[in-house]
């Protein structure tokens, strides 16, 4: 065979002799890859570095990363990428259009829940799905067989000792109802039966198999000599909503007590029911007038199946009483002379939801007699809250209004940025609905709010009986990256609300996680550990927290008088205490360590140590990063306009969905325009109180700034004929004043359109001209002083070194 030519003439063999020499590489041992030299005088070529016949996979290798084949190849798909998608776009378009079309629909999908829900058929099919599902679900223990998702026989809150218990009831997959009994006073024992009012009945069969449980563990060892007395009498039936499962079992269960009681012997002493001291002008005979002496409670407006009792916002139940002649005297059995049961109306999940308020005294206009009530040492206040709020959470507003994406700044941060005092605030919809919702469960369980009806407990007494077991859901998607916001990220919080919210989740995560059978609730919770792991109490602290700024800087820079030392309000700075119901107290390690060498050497004694030991967890209520406004500026419109909001959400009480629900359920009546929505004062003042806010204004109480800004709003408007707060309590004033006498906001508010019009929106705020925001020539900024001091910083020691 005659040699090979290369390009230039030259015999290969020469050629690749030369590469040899050149390279210093040996083309014989080409495999072994002798190599000679570290380095190459000039490009290598591939070619001389092979060593044929090449396999196929090693081809292919040498082929996918050969520039002169590859580069071609590369076009070609960036061509037909683009012809791809050019082609999808024009398939896509009508889609696309169609999506434009159907966004206003989809928006309003919450229709379906609140007026198709109602339907039969949605009622049937929901009902069947939720004992399918709640099967896999229910376990029974060995020793008292009954069935339900949590095992809660063993499980009963006191509310007044030896008189009425809280028994908490599963149904279907999470649902709880609650069963409260009241014992019969000591001399009726045993003579009387026990008295039970149930809230929320979603299965008739499981509550019937409860309510023969719970008699027979706690309460049937007292009639063990009465035989005519077989188990607690049940004769009312609180509804929180109208949802099926909270109502789908109130028909069956009315109807089984009828029949219970029509067949019932009449050679039993007579026994009498009606509504006791709840009674007047004809209530007494209100439990004898229905059906199986069994009144059924709802919202006035919520259409909750077979109800007979329309309430409203405010109102006390009538709560039934037992009576019976016994020689000369009457004995009573009347749960009116103990607790009182007070309804707060929560217009968001439904339009007629309900929060039952039990206290453990009477109601205002009962006065119980030394026979019949009891000594109540302190007064607690039990929250059966339904569906409008979780431990953990919320409800979803079904019924509220809808609210645009533009207004919701926990899923669109950015829509903040465009918002000025100007803007237009609508708290009827969405999760401003839900907040109002919650600052009004919060003041109304308060000792402070309302003064004329309220001496009750604080939230340290306070516990939260929700109508689903979702807590360990709740709290473990606040812990989820992709629902937590930047408003609300947990470096911007005190490492105690982490903490305390971690400890929580772990708790209820391990009695959820028990064997079937095994699993405990995980409620119910203390309002004050809810007003930490809730993100939606959260949400209403940082509203607190914007109006104390708000108020701060008015005073400073706009208030036209000062409060007069001689008239300041005295005040004591509140104090943390540590919490006595938690599982777990999180302390820094250095500050424990230090009180224990103090200890171990003699430099404090016991009872000091003890003293620092307790007020350990409270350094953790200092947020690590301190934040302030920049000296000599003014807030942002953004800060404006959520002072405003602030002062909205937290100052002013759920409005009812439609002006004849306010009628019906004695709540206020929804506005046009947002100048319009009634501020409280108090109602200001309690809630700053119970995030304990109230003191934070220096020298100057934040209450006096209140009254202050009350009396200019008030002294700005007092020349007009047409006033209309001249017969308004003056507790109340419009929200439009306020602005006016705050930022100095225009009264002359555009409309709603021309707000959200593009061609009518206006590019600036309209700010009064004579108003202190616009004459002050400070800078108005967004910014904030941060400090954080690595070197002191407890997350940060020993990553930093000192020099």
């Amino acid at each position: 065979m005659s040699p090979q030519k290369s390009k230039g003439g030259e015999d290969l063999e020469v050629v690749l002799e030369a590469e040899k020499a050149t390279n210093g590489v040996d083309l014989n041992n080409a495999g072994a890859t002798s190599i000679k030299t570290t380095y190459y005088t000039r490009q290598p070529k591939r070619s001389s570095f092979l060593k044929y016949p090449l396999t196929l996979s090693q081809r292919i290798r040498e082929y996918r990363h050969n520039r002169c084949i590859m580069a071609p190849l590369a076009y070609t798909v960036i061509i037909a990428l683009i012809v791809t998608a050019f082609v999808g776009l024009l398939l896509a378009l009508p889609q696309f259009l169609l999506g434009i079309l159907l966004a206003p629909l989809l928006r309003r999908q919450k229709w379906i829940v609140q007026f198709l829900y109602q339907n039969s058929i949605a009622r049937w099919g929901h009902i069947n799905i939720m004992k399918v599902a709640g099967k896999k679900n229910q376990g029974a223990t060995k020793s008292e067989e009954l069935p339900g998702h949590s095992q809660t026989i063993n499980q009963r809150i006191t509310v007044v000792p030896g008189r009425v218990y809280i028994h908490p009831i599963p149904q279907f997959i999470d649902n709880i109802a609650y069963l409260i009994v009241s014992c019969p006073p000591r001399e009726a024992v045993g003579k009387l039966p026990v008295l039970g009012v149930l809230v929320d009945c979603g299965e008739d069969a499981i509550v019937k198999a409860h309510l023969e449980g719970i008699y027979k563990k706690y309460y049937a060892c007292f009639y063990t000599q009465n035989k005519d007395i077989e188990g607690i009498e049940l004769h009312a039936i609180l509804c929180t909503h109208r949802h099926h499962d909270h109502t789908a079992g109130v028909g069956a269960l009315v109807k089984e007590l009828t029949m219970k009681r029509n067949g019932e012997s009449k050679a039993k002493k007579p026994i009498l029911v009606n509504a006791g001291r709840s009674g007047g002008d004809g209530q007494p005979k209100l439990y004898e007038e229905n059906q199986g002496n069994v009144i059924v409670v709802g919202g006035a407006v919520e259409q909750v199946p077979y109800c007979n009792l329309y309430v409203q916002n405010g109102c006390f139940v009538p709560l039934p009483c037992l009576s019976m002649r016994d020689g000369d005297t009457t004995l009573e059995n009347d749960m009116n002379a103990t607790i009182s049961i007070e309804v707060i109306g929560v217009p968001s999940h439904t339009r007629g939801s309900v929060v039952f308020a039990l206290r453990s005294r009477p109601a205002p206009d009962i006065i119980s007699s030394s026979a019949g009530g009891a000594n109540v040492s302190h007064s607690q206040t039990h929250l059966f809250t339904g569906d409008a709020i979780f431990t953990g959470g919320a409800g979803a507003p079904f019924e509220a209004d809808l609210e645009r994406s533009r207004d919701n700044f926990l899923k669109n941060p950015k829509k903040l940025k465009s918002k000025n005092g100007n803007s237009l605030i609508r708290p009827q919809a969405g999760s401003l609905s839900t907040e109002r919702c919650f600052a009004e469960v919060l003041l109304r369980a308060s000792d402070q709010y309302p003064l004329e009806s309220s001496s009750g407990s604080s939230t340290e007494t306070t516990l939260l009986y929700p109508g689903h077991e979702y807590t360990t859901d709740l709290l473990m998607r606040q812990f989820d990256q992709k629902t937590i916001t930047q408003d609300g990220h947990w470096v911007r919080m005190a490492p105690s609300t982490f903490f305390e919210t971690a400890s929580h989740y772990l708790t209820s995560a391990h009695r959820r996680a028990l064997p079937q059978g095994q699993k405990l609730l995980t409620i119910p919770t203390p309002l004050d550990k809810e007003m930490i792991v809730n993100p939606n109490f959260r949400t209403l602290k940082r509203r607190a927290e914007h109006l104390v700024n708000a108020l701060l800087l008015w005073y400073e820079f706009g208030a036209e008088n000062r409060v007069p030392a001689e008239n300041r309000s005295m005040f004591t700075p509140t104090t943390n205490k540590r919490r006595k119901d938690s599982i777990f107290t999180t302390v820094y390690s250095d500050d424990l360590n230090t009180i224990l060498q103090d200890l171990r050497s003699g430099k404090i004694d016991p009872v000091s140590a003890a003293d620092q030991i307790e007020a350990l967890d409270s350094k953790l209520d200092e947020n690590l990063i301190a934040r302030r406004p920049i000296p000599s500026t003014l807030p942002s419109h953004k800060n404006v306009y959520l002072g405003i909001l602030a002062m909205t959400v937290l100052g002013s009480a759920p409005a009812a969905v439609t002006l004849s629900d306010a009628n019906i359920m004695n709540m206020a009546a929804p506005v046009e325009s947002t100048d319009e929505i009634l501020i409280s004062k108090s109602r200001l003042i309690s809630a700053l109180r119970q995030f304990g806010l109230l003191s934070g204004g220096g020298s100057v109480h934040l209450e006096d700034i209140i009254t202050l800004l009350w009396d200019e709003s008030r002294l700005d408007n007092k020349s007009k004929e047409d006033d209309v707060e001249s017969s308004i309590d003056n507790d109340l004033i419009e929200l439009g004043l306020l602005k006016l006498s705050m930022f100095g906001v225009a009264l002359n508010q555009p409309s709603w359109f021309s707000k959200y019009c593009v061609p009518c929106i206006q590019p600036k705020p309209d700010y009064d001209e004579n108003s202190w925001v616009t004459t002050c020539k400070l800078k108005r900024t967004n910014g904030e002083l941060q400090k954080h001091d690595p070197k002191t910083c407890l997350l940060c020691q020993g990553v930093v070194s000192s020099p």
